[in-house]
């Protein structure tokens, strides 16, 4: 079943603005202002456009928001300004698929959505939005919804403008619905963030800078905190530990690997990441071989590899 309602504003330009909202049919409860949370990353590159995009995502944690109502979603606008996102919601503490898109009626926003498309449990996901022809087709893990929102591209982008307005661009982000100063503890990590482009090959999104709204001095208080590297965006509802990899006797580049984290390294040196509290293993690819280590994270730490 589709729903109206506000799933997605992310708006960077609120006062007074000249589009409003439907809010019809809701089965979840319209947040009261300044409750309306957002915390995660936002584009931060140079305009690109594409007919997809995609992600996998990984969650899982000690406690849920049971009582609560939230989502963490890939979002992106296409070229007939619909707000596409794919995604998870929390709803009273049962885990959905969602997807949302947007039209446009008489000066008003009209989000359509299903905040329960079908169930899932925590674990490896895989999400991506296709668009082709005026059709936008939603995959997550094995199963696809299409719907017609006229677009033929997305836009890779900070901003947006519709009308006299400014909104955020590309984004991923979890937004709470009424927010009384507690995260789930439940962290949510996407990985292998890619685009898709007719014109080109396409590549990996790897130009993130944090994205939060009502939350200002507040997430790291609390602690949650968001950690942005190559094509990787992380939402750790809980504060994460600094793992330091010094690799020495390397003369020549190579890929270093770890958890969902997979970048190029020029040489020797010392390589940091945040990351959760764990059992991790670290690969060190170059020149045809592969080096593993097993390193148990339970404080900050520096961890001595070699080629």
């Amino acid at each position: 079943m589709k729903y109206y309602t506000v799933l997605v504003a992310a708006i960077l330009v609120i006062a007074a603005l000249g589009l409003y909202a439907y809010y019809e049919n809701m089965d979840v409860k319209k947040p009261d202002p300044g409750t309306h949370v957002y915390l995660g990353a936002v584009y931060d590159g140079s305009l690109k456009y594409a007919n997809s995009i995609s992600a996998n995502v990984d969650f899982g944690g000690t406690a849920n928001l049971n009582d609560d109502i939230y989502y963490v979603v890939l979002s992106i606008w296409d070229s007939n300004l619909s707000y596409d996102q794919i995604g998870i919601s929390s709803l009273k503490g049962v885990f959905y698929s969602t997807y949302s898109y947007t039209e446009i009626v008489n000066g008003s926003i009209k989000y359509i959505f299903d905040p329960h498309w079908f169930p899932i449990t925590p674990g490896n996901h895989s999400l991506s939005m296709y668009v082709s022809n005026g059709n936008v087709f939603f995959k997550f893990d094995k199963n696809t919804f299409a719907a017609f929102t006229g677009g033929n591209d997305f836009s890779i982008s900070t901003n947006q403008k519709v009308g006299n307005h400014t909104f955020s661009g590309l984004t991923i982000y979890e937004e709470i619905y009424g927010f009384n100063n507690s995260f789930p503890g439940i962290s949510f990590n996407f990985s292998n963030i890619q685009y898709g482009s007719p014109s080109s090959q396409g590549g990996a999104i790897t130009n993130w800078a944090q994205f939060a709204h009502n939350l200002t001095n507040v997430s790291n208080r609390l602690g949650t905190y968001v950690y942005m590297k190559s094509n990787v965006v992380n939402i750790y509802n809980s504060l994460p530990l600094t793992l330091t990899v010094k690799v020495q006797n390397l003369t020549t580049s190579a890929s270093l690997l770890v958890a969902d984290f997979n970048f190029t390294i020029q040489g020797s040196g010392q390589y940091s990441l945040n990351l959760l509290k764990g059992n991790y293993t670290i690969y060190l690819q170059y020149g045809g071989r592969v080096n593993s280590y097993n390193v148990s994270l339970d404080s900050n730490k520096t961890y001595q590899i070699s080629a």
